[in-house]
Parts: C-alpha cells; structure tokens; sequence
C-alpha cells in the first residue's frame, strides 16, 4: 500500500525517466508573458488536449520569446510532475515558433471549403417580428446565459426560453452542438434557436470551427442566431448562421423589440384603427340613410301603381284558366287517342295472330313429316329388292377380289385370294384352279 506522498513520488520518477528528453508540438493558449517571478507560466494546447508548461526565469533569458497566443511552437523539454497538487508539466529547455498557428490553418481551411460550397452565400431566413419561443443552445448555469436573459427580459418581459444544456467547449463539444440544434429545431412552437457562449481561446471556441456544427446550422429550417465570443471572436458557426450577434446580450436585443417601444407603436396603430372605424361607421350612416330614402321613394312609387297592379291580375288569372280549360279539353281527346292506340291492347292482339300461324305450321310440318317418312319407307323397300345381301338369305354367295365384286371367271388366276361372303359371315380362299364355262 503507498501513501499519495510515495504514489506521487513513484509517479514522479517514472514521468521524468520516461520522457526526461522530449519535443512536443502546440499551440500556445492564454497570454505568453513572463510572470513577476520571472518565470514564463503557459498552456500547450492541440484540438483534443492540453499540458501546463514552464520556462524559468534562467532558461528564458537564453531563449527569443517574441511569441503569443495562437502561435504554433515546438517545445524541447522534460515532463515533471509538481507533487503538491499532483500535476503534471513540461520544463521546457527550448522553444521555437512553428509558423501560423495549426488551429487557424485548419480555421482556414475549412471556411474556404465551406464558401465553395456556398454555405455563406444562401438567403438568410428571417427573424419573427416577434418570437414566439426560443431555444437557448449553451453550457448549462453558463454566464452567457445569464446575460442574455437579463438584457431579454429588460427588453421584453413575456419572454417564452427553452434552455437545451451543451457542452460548448472540449472534445466531442461540437457534435453534441448539431445534435442539439436538430432537437431544438423539433421543438413544439419553437421559431428561432440561438447558439452562443462566452469568451475564450480559440482552442476553447474550436467546437464553434468545426464542419458538423457548420452543416448543422445550415441545414436548419428555423432561424439561427449565434452569439459566441467577444466581438472581435469570428467564428465558423457565424458565416454560416442566419444572423450573427456581437455578444450574448447583443443577441437578446436582435431577437427581442423593445416592449415599451412597442406599446407606444401599438397604441398608435390603436389610435389609427379607431379613427379609420369611426370615419367607416359615419360613411355607413349616411350611405344607409340614402338607401332608406330610397327605398321609401320605391314605395310610394308601388303604392301609387298599386290598382294598376290588381287590375293586371285580374287580367292575369282570367287568361291563365281560359288556357287551362283549353289544355284540359286537349288531355281529353288524348287520352282518347292514346286508348285507343294503346300498345297493350295491339300486343295482345298480335300475339294471337302469331298463335294461328304458330299452329297452322305446326300442322303442315307434321303433314310434310309424314309424307316424307311414306316416300323413305318406299324408297327403302326398293333398295333392299336390289341389295345383293338380299339374295345371301336364299343360299347365294357374294365374291370379292380386292374388294371389287367379281362378277367373272374370266377376271381371276391362280393364287388370287378371294373373300367369299355369306348370310351368317365371310371366308378367305385361294384361287386354284380355274374352270371355263358351265
């Protein structure tokens, strides 16, 4: 078992005989001038991490300095730890600059990729007159926060926050900023989003730099106000944000009127509605009572007419039922007319008639069947007087050769074969022997 003394101690040596002769490449971050002591006290910084870094007083007078935040250097040195609060650090023995900082290269970069594209260049969607709700993207209990509502409800007491708590700085920081802004986005009445965060390095507003973050803002279909920074801090975020504001408080008063300033607008356009609605109301009075005087004009207009009109009405009806007593005449004979062509009665009649020649055919049919099975029966008689099988039930024999009857000696030889029918069936024989006449 170690005591922290002896864990540190061992963790110590291990560091300084593990890395006693190093170069580690950064970015300085934080101010780079000498402390009263003498001694250069620094951060080195890349994307994802940071070590706290020494150069003493006797060191630093050795070395050319002229450097400052953002400067990318390289530092030769040898890793230490300071056991009483058990952190690690680099002694640096040299230090020289890079050239332009790595972060700004890649700041660079990707601003110009993204302007291709033209990411900067898209219509900015407009800011509601008055927001409904917004959505605050930023690190939770942040003084960003802070300043941004108090200058919002000074400017606009009826304010409408959804506050999403976001890690604005670190690693990773920037992927859960898109996140955020889809999820903000889908908000129920939520109208605008603003993203912001107070001042810091450019390694601690880097999650502001990167592309996700960018696409995010650009993809969304609600207006985006970034406030992020001091207002000199230009980030990616802000090209490509709809609008952008110098500073938190900056932002509260882009997104929100001013309420006395707008009460006094208000109760201007109250003061010119009233009075274009009581000059309407006056207007409607006078063209109402035109339209009654009018209408009164018309009445003693159908009041003196008026006999005139009963008259006609009488002239009226007595017309109408002389004509109706004419039409009724004319249904009479109709109706008449119709009876007697009624397609019924004519129906019933021609079917009748088809009924006398259906049976008259029938007669005929049955008389022509008749006369023609005589005829056959007859025709049948003579046939079978003058069919050779006739003659086969008297004893007489019917000869076939090649199914040709043979009615001659005189048309066989030897070795023909013969079929020789009789009443009852056939043989087959062979000629063998031919005889001439009886």
């Amino acid at each position: 078992m170690f005591t922290v003394s002896e864990l540190t101690s061992n963790i110590k040596k291990i560091l300084e005989t593990k890395f006693k002769f190093i170069e580690v490449e950064g970015e300085i971050s934080g101010p780079f001038k000498p402390h009263y002591s003498g001694h250069y006290y620094f951060t080195l910084k890349d994307k994802d991490a940071s070590i706290d870094a020494i150069i003493w007083k006797s060191t630093a007078g050795r070395l050319n300095l002229n450097l400052r935040e953002g400067d990318s250097v390289i530092v030769k040195g040898g890793v230490t730890l300071y056991e009483k609060y058990g952190k690690y650090q680099i002694i640096v023995n040299n230090i020289r600059k890079k050239g332009i900082g790595d972060l700004f290269a890649e700041f660079q970069k990707l601003k110009l990729k993204l302007e291709k594209e033209g990411l900067f260049d898209f219509e900015r969607k407009p800011l509601p007159k008055v927001p409904r709700k917004v959505a605050v993207i930023t690190a939770k209990d942040a003084a960003a926060l802070g300043d941004f509502i108090k200058v919002a409800k000074k400017r606009y007491p009826f304010l409408n926050l959804v506050i999403v708590p976001t890690p604005v700085q670190g690693i990773n920081a920037s992927v859960k900023i898109a996140e955020n802004i889809k999820f903000a986005r889908k908000i129920k009445d939520v109208d605008l989003i603003v993203v912001t965060r107070g001042g810091g390095s450019l390694q601690e507003l880097w999650p502001f730099n990167e592309e996700v973050t960018a696409r995010a803002i650009y993809e969304c279909k609600i207006p985006v106000v970034t406030a992020i920074g001091h207002e000199r801090d230009y980030t990616i975020a802000d090209f490509v944000a709809d609008k952008r504001a110098s500073t938190p408080s900056n932002a509260a008063e882009i997104i929100y009127p001013d309420y006395s300033e707008l009460k006094e607008k208000l109760a201007m356009i109250k003061s010119k509605i009233l009075y274009i609605l009581f000059n309407k109301i006056e207007n409607s009075w006078l063209i109402l009572s035109n339209e009654k005087q009018k209408l009164l004009n018309k009445a003693f207009f159908v009041g003196k007419h008026k006999e005139k009109l009963r008259d006609l009405k009488v002239v009226l009806i007595n017309k109408t039922n002389s004509i109706i007593a004419e039409k009724r005449e004319d249904l009479i004979i109709y109706k008449e007319f119709i009876k007697n062509n009624d397609p019924q009665r004519k129906l019933l009649q021609r079917k009748h008639e088809i009924a006398v020649i259906k049976n008259r055919l029938k007669n005929e049919i049955r008389e022509k069947m008749n006369r023609e099975k005589n005829s056959l029966e007859i025709i049948k008689s003579k046939i079978n007087l003058l069919s050779p099988y006739t003659f086969l039930d008297k004893g007489y024999v019917l000869i076939k050769k090649e199914n040709n009857t043979v009615t001659s000696v005189s048309s066989l030889k030897k070795h023909d074969k013969l079929r020789i029918f009789f009443k009852d069936g056939e043989v087959i024989a062979e000629v063998k022997e031919i005889i001439g006449e009886f």
